[in-house]
């Protein structure tokens, strides 16, 4: 028996659980998702070829089939950096270097791939990006390469929309209402229009020319200007001097930053995002509206230089306010003395107190409902 292990608590407090016919005990905090299981149960005896594992985080996927199928190559792709960094250690620590993490906007090269595998949760995915990487593995996978998906939401909905993908697919229940889906890649003798999952809007900030932005599915916000991140926007913007140097923490699509940079022509602008799917997207639209001076930096935990004039952040709710913190902090390194840090949230009392410890002050503007903390780097 293979033991993978995925948690450094003790052993006593360890959870462990058996698959592939008790071959493989993989011990983990509290124990991998039903969709990983039904993954793992659903794995043919062999592959050959190229194998992807797509939405996968702890690792145990990867390594089961790097283990069962050694002359394979493995890519485990994630959007994330953060996932992709967890990934990373826990391939160190179970000796499974020969697989690939890949973190990019969207899925690796499919020609030389003969089975894909794809975890996907109702509460983690959004239903679009569910879609976008089932028509990316239409378009890219071989004739007859393998695919199989498992998904924890309401079945009916995807196992048409696979059909139509796909043409024939089976579905077999899981446990804790999992259902894993089997398909076969058609290659080019069934016709396929693939869709256009991206959206555009336009978005503007009082008495500037607008901008037109484009998202994808799994980057915030999309098909839509997020109020909270306009908000934001707008409190920033008054008294923004020409040519500020200015963070965008957690840019998503680049609407906030774009915004500034738009305002304070000729700004320096550093978008900021661990997601590889937003630094796209604000990539993106930045050449789509001309807009000079901008950069772009993938990462969950950047390192800066004090040298910004203006820092601004829309963080999300989940998370316990860890990455509302890292914003915090982000902004206190990275802003020059006399240099703004905004934070907006509907609820901002734990940000303005967060705020008003590091940075010894802190005021509360209210905008479009929402309350935007600003504090000043002494």
């Amino acid at each position: 028996m293979r033991t993978i292990i995925l948690t450094d608590l003790p052993a006593r407090e360890r959870c462990s659980e058996t698959f592939r016919g008790g071959a493989f005990c993989v011990l983990s905090r509290s124990g991998l998702h039903p969709t990983e299981c039904a993954l793992l149960a659903g794995l043919p005896p062999s592959a050959t070829g190229s194998i992807l594992v797509a939405g996968n985080r702890t690792g145990a996927t990867g390594l089961v089939l790097a283990a069962e199928n050694p002359a394979a190559e493995v890519v485990q792709h994630v959007f994330d950096l953060h996932h992709a960094r967890m990934l990373q250690r826990a391939l160190a620590a179970n000796d499974g270097g020969c697989i690939r993490v890949a973190c990019e906007p969207f899925l690796p090269a499919l020609s030389g791939v003969r089975l894909a595998l794809l975890q996907a949760t109702s509460r983690d995915t959004p239903a679009e990006l569910v879609l976008a990487q089932l028509e990316e593995l239409r378009a890219g996978l071989p004739d007859g390469a393998l695919c199989l998906v498992a998904y924890d939401g309401k079945p009916d909905w995807l196992r048409k929309q696979m059909k139509a993908i796909f043409g024939q697919v089976a579905a077999t229940p899981a446990t804790e209402g999992v259902t894993l889906f089997r398909v076969r890649a058609p290659g080019a003798r069934q016709p396929f229009d693939r869709r256009d999952f991206s959206a555009a809007f336009g978005a503007s900030l009082p008495g500037d020319a607008p901008l037109q932005l484009v998202t994808q599915p799994g980057v915030f916000a999309h098909r839509r200007a997020d109020e909270g991140g306009l908000a934001l926007a707008e409190v920033a913007a008054r008294g923004l001097a020409p040519g500020a140097r200015v963070l965008d923490m957690g840019c998503g699509c680049g609407l906030v930053g774009l915004l500034l940079a738009r305002h304070a022509a000729a700004a320096d602008l550093l978008c900021v995002d661990s997601n590889a799917r937003a630094i796209h997207c604000t990539e993106r639209n930045a050449a789509a509206n001309a807009l000079v001076g901008v950069r772009t930096l993938l990462s969950d935990e950047p390192e800066l230089k004090p040298e910004f004039t203006l820092a601004a952040g829309n963080p999300p709710y989940y998370s316990d306010y860890r990455i509302a913190d890292l914003f915090i902090r982000t902004a206190h390194q990275a802003l020059a003395p006399g240099g703004e840090a905004f934070l907006v949230a509907k609820s901002h009392r734990w940000h303005e107190e967060r705020m008003r410890d590091l940075f010894g002050n802190a005021e509360i503007i209210k905008r479009r409902g929402y309350g935007v903390v600003r504090s000043v780097r002494i």
